[in-house]
């Protein structure tokens, strides 16, 4: 019972953290062109990350829950200390001003608490690779994607006024929907397969099952994280890699979702904020822009160094001393 309770707590502060950072740039990223309603817009990130798993599915919650660590092996000790794995990265990134993923630091702590306490053969090799191949291949893809829509954006809308082209930026409301719904299916999904091995675990089953419950949770404690610190992250995010018009942030929104979908589709996690920065990127790239702030490239590509090795140290430090100590989690 006092492992579960450690846990539950340490994923409520995981996921408070998601809606305080990913929410906020999500946030940020929607509102970039001061065309979207910004209450309409909250409404919609949250009514999105519920529904998402219903209806893109949960392969990426069975990708952490069962495909990392093994069921067999994925005990509430390998769960506790890759969360504190996880949180410890997340807070020595914060304090040292380092861009961070939650999504890198998560894989990271898995595996490193899992591949001390539980040993190499709980280690799902097959899943550690497809979740680190999906995570870098979203963001080149992102920013390729983005690249090649603009492009056709030009063509098609190259005649049209700017009067127009601002009535075709209220097709944001529309890709801000699609990109939420994969962040739903995605990034969110963490938290509620968090959830469902902690569930699973206080049972003392050895299957991993997701409920629409579950969902409800973690999205509420998620909102909790959005309302409380996401709308400050949101002021000072917006337009960090050039100044966007609403055909920028259009594209940048469709090409995010045409990537996250389909990873969350094949349970590939990937970090729907990243593959947002990259596929403006490839936008700015494309639309010439000559006040692209190239530091947002070094962060993300900062993020593959630093986050999940930083993760995976700490994960196997911890894993250690409770193996040594023998401490209760």
């Amino acid at each position: 019972m006092w492992s579960l309770s450690i846990a539950i707590l340490l994923i409520v502060v995981f996921t408070v953290f998601s809606g305080f950072n990913d929410g906020g740039n999500l946030l940020a990223t929607f509102m970039s062109t001061r065309i979207m309603n910004g209450t309409a817009v909250l409404a919609i990130l949250l009514v999105t990350v519920f529904v998402g798993p219903l209806l893109a599915g949960t392969a990426v919650a069975h990708t952490f829950g069962t495909q990392i660590v093994s069921q067999k092996y994925f005990s509430m000790a390998v769960l506790n200390l890759a969360l504190l794995a996880t949180l410890a990265t997340l807070f020595v990134c914060w304090r040292i001003k380092v861009p961070t993923s939650t999504t890198f630091a998560l894989v990271g702590g898995l595996c490193g608490a899992g591949i001390v306490v539980a040993g190499p053969e709980g280690i799902v090799w097959y899943g550690v690779i497809k979740s680190m191949v999906s995570l870098v291949l979203a963001v080149v893809l992102g920013g390729g994607v983005g690249f090649l829509l603009y492009a056709a954006m030009q063509l098609v809308f190259r005649r049209v006024s700017l009067k127009v082209g601002r009535r075709i930026g209220y097709l944001q409301y529309i890709s801000a929907v699609l990109v939420s719904i994969g962040y739903g299916a995605n990034d969110a999904e963490k938290s509620i397969s968090l959830f469902a091995t902690a569930w699973s675990s206080a049972l003392g089953r050895h299957q991993f099952h997701t409920h629409w419950w579950i969902f409800l949770v973690s999205t509420v404690v998620f909102g909790t994280g959005v309302v409380s610190g996401g709308w400050r992250i949101a002021k000072t995010v917006g337009n960090h890699v050039f100044q966007v018009r609403p055909t920028h942030a259009l594209a940048t929104q469709l090409s995010t979702a045409v990537v996250v979908l389909t990873a969350s589709f094949l349970g590939g996690p990937v970090s729907t904020t990243q593959t947002l920065d990259s596929s403006l990127v490839g936008i700015g790239v494309r639309a010439r822009k000559q006040k692209i702030r190239w530091a947002v490239v070094r962060k993300i590509v900062f993020v593959w160094i630093f986050t999940m090795p930083t993760s995976f140290v700490i994960g196997a430090v911890l894993g250690l001393v409770y193996r040594l100590g023998g401490w209760m989690f």
